[in-house]
């Protein structure tokens, strides 16, 4: 590798890192403000103003989780009809991972109180931590990542949100559909076509799909298990948190 070549990798490496920490200053912001819905909506005092403010924050969130659900599949499509005609989908994605990031939080804190809280405390960091694994690590293990942490999220709410089958339905369906990309992304050699014909990688060539499906494979496993015997779902949590920590380490030795 000549100096040009060095110096243009470090580049983009200096770019994703600094994406990634923008996704981490988000992570920081949603954090503060999932604090004061936790003081002022959950945790509120008995007195005139702040039982005013929680009536109005729980107006707020029954508005938020609609309209951020409305808007985050709006910007998705947006997205995806300006990657098919060549255009940049960054502002679109980012716009729906964001639309989508404030409708969760709202659905979760009305519907599950404070032990949605308690989770969303931890899924917010989760993010972050997905989005330095996107920008830093190989893509495959973000598919991965993606899968296991939604089955860990599913046997949360299997776990600890009684009667939330819609949820845990979505979370089957999002692995699916992880399984499903990870699938074709196998078949077309990750690369996927444009409507002109431009080819764009998203995966790289020595990708391991074998990791990805026997991911998305555990994960589906984990969950079904799960709502068969909800008992077992606290411990299948543990067991999927392992397979990441695992997964984590396989990366991470496999980037040196």
């Amino acid at each position: 590798m000549d100096k040009k070549q060095r110096e243009a990798r470090r580049h983009q490496e200096d770019i994703a890192l600094n994406r990634a920490l923008l996704w981490v200053g988000g992570a920081i912001v949603l954090e503060v403000l999932l604090l004061l819905v936790n003081r002022y909506y959950i945790n509120f005092r008995v007195t005139e103003t702040e039982i005013a403010v929680a009536s109005f924050l729980s107006n707020a969130l029954h508005v938020l989780r609609l309209a951020g659900a409305a808007a985050a599949v709006i910007c998705l499509v947006w997205a995806a009809l300006r990657f098919r005609k060549g255009g940049k989908s960054g502002l679109p994605t980012v716009l729906a991972l964001a639309f989508g990031a404030v409708a969760v939080c709202s659905h979760v804190a009305v519907s599950f109180q404070q032990p949605g809280m308690r989770m969303l405390f931890l899924l917010v960091p989760a993010w972050a931590g997905l989005a330095l694994v996107y920008y830093l690590y190989h893509r495959d293990f973000f598919l991965a990542a993606a899968a296991v942490g939604m089955s860990i999220l599913g046997l949360w709410f299997i776990r600890y949100g009684s009667g939330a089958k819609l949820e845990t339905a979505l979370i089957l369906v999002g692995i699916i559909l992880v399984s499903a990309a990870a699938l074709w992304l196998k078949k077309t050699g990750g690369v996927i076509r444009r409507a002109d014909g431009t080819a764009v990688r998203i995966l790289s060539k020595n990708a391991s799909y074998p990791v990805i499906l026997v991911s998305c494979l555990a994960s589906l496993a984990a969950v079904v298990v799960g709502l068969l015997a909800a008992s077992t779902a606290y411990y299948l949590i543990f067991v999927m948190v392992a397979w990441l920590f695992a997964l984590l380490v396989y990366y991470t030795v496999k980037l040196m």
